[in-house]
């Protein structure tokens, strides 16, 4: 069946329904939500090595004067041996050792941000971590998007153009709300990370309905193709779309994007159904997503085993292109795994700035060692118990 395109009204965005390539991607709308307050700069101080916290000095109240202690007597004071300097630490091969990053706080950010960084639905209005995603480089493939967009804070650019010529400003906002998601200045999960747009649809809209099959899944094999000739480590690609039926050239695209040294992450789809049978997801290579809700229920959409971890799915804020401010924050309406799936490229990014060496089986291993257990509620349809969480990068 052929692709639709997500409909670019003002503020909506729809999902095709049943494709050959199928953006995973629900009937989810966007409305305005009130905007993030932008990151302070201000760095929270690191975590205190010992649970007990410093008592602190007290402050005299209004109007009294602090009490100082009697002068103690003048004395002489004994001479004391010159202490001996230290000597200077030779450096070793790698370098000196320079000092871990202190964390950073965003406050009010959406409710997803502020899930995924602690392990309880008690929200506490705070997004904090130590890296944000310096250093790596995520590979949006997808439709095309405005790599201008403010949210995105210059760190955009285009890798590959999907075919027909467009301009960049009429882009898909599918693309673009995923890149929001991933490293948007207000709304990313990797604040710092630089995002390469990859296109992998037809056209300024996301697809185009007058191709087959087979052309369709050639240009996602071309994207993919791209990215592993031309990526750069330490990255990350995201794949929020995905296939029908097993395509043979789409998973050994994805396979040699893998051997290239990058992190693919890949939504687990939208039709309620076995996430292993619509690849990307499920590859052995690939950390399948699928999406949970603001409950920390799944969200209904693909499922089984072949996912790896859940991620907050609906509800979500990122930014549009279509008939609002582009640098107003929207949030979306319903569910869809297209959104999870970018919070889980953003947390790999993260990790990557902390552990540029990473392989991507690495990078799997944290992702879905590090994840809290047990934290979703319900029938998850065969789905591992699994919520992303990224506290500690």
């Amino acid at each position: 069946m052929p692709l639709r395109s997500p409909a670019h009204r003002p503020r909506a965005l729809r999902a095709g329904a049943t494709s050959a390539v199928l953006l995973a991607l629900a009937a989810c709308g966007t409305t305005p939500a009130s905007s993030p307050a932008p990151s302070s700069g201000t760095s929270a101080p690191p975590a205190a090595s010992s649970p007990t916290a410093p008592t602190a000095v007290p402050t005299p109240a209004d109007g009294e004067q602090s009490a100082s202690p009697r002068p103690a007597p003048t004395v002489t004071p004994t001479p004391t041996a010159t202490p001996t300097p230290t000597a200077t630490p030779t450096p070793t091969a790698a370098g000196s050792a320079s000092p871990a990053p202190a964390p950073v706080t965003r406050r009010k950010p959406g409710w997803a941000l502020d899930r995924i960084d602690q392990r309880t639905r008690t929200l506490d209005a705070r997004y904090t971590v130590t890296h944000q995603g310096q250093g790596v480089t995520v590979y949006v493939v997808d439709g095309l998007f405005d790599v201008k967009n403010p949210e995105l804070g210059g760190r955009a650019s285009v890798g590959l153009k999907s075919g027909r010529g467009c301009a960049l400003e009429d882009g898909t906002d599918h693309g673009l709300f995923v890149a929001g998601i991933i490293g948007g200045r207000r709304t990313g999960v990797a604040q710092r990370a630089r995002l390469v747009a990859v296109g992998a649809l037809n056209g300024c809209e996301g697809g185009s309905g007058d191709e087959t099959e087979a052309q369709q899944r050639a240009r996602v094999v071309r994207a993919l193709t791209w990215v592993a000739k031309n990526g750069r480590r330490p990255g990350v690609v995201n794949l929020s779309l995905n296939v029908d039926a097993p395509a043979p050239t789409v998973a050994a695209a994805v396979q040699a994007v893998v051997d290239a040294g990058l992190t693919v992450v890949a939504s687990a789809g939208n039709r309620g159904e076995d996430a292993c049978r619509f690849p990307p997801a499920g590859l052995p290579s690939v950390v399948t997503v699928a999406a949970s809700t603001r409950q920390d229920r799944d969200a209904g959409l693909n499922h089984g085993r072949c996912v790896d971890l859940f991620a907050p799915g609906e509800d979500v804020d990122s930014v549009v292109n279509e008939g609002l401010d582009p640098d107003r924050v929207v949030t979306s309406e319903g569910a869809a795994t297209s959104w999870a799936a970018p919070y889980v490229s953003g947390a790999a990014a993260l990790y990557l700035s902390a552990h540029p060496e990473a392989s991507p089986a690495q990078v799997e291993r944290w992702l879905v060692g590090h994840a809290t257990r047990g934290a979703l509620r319900g029938n998850l349809h065969g789905s591992p118990n699994r919520l992303l969480h990224v506290r500690g990068l």
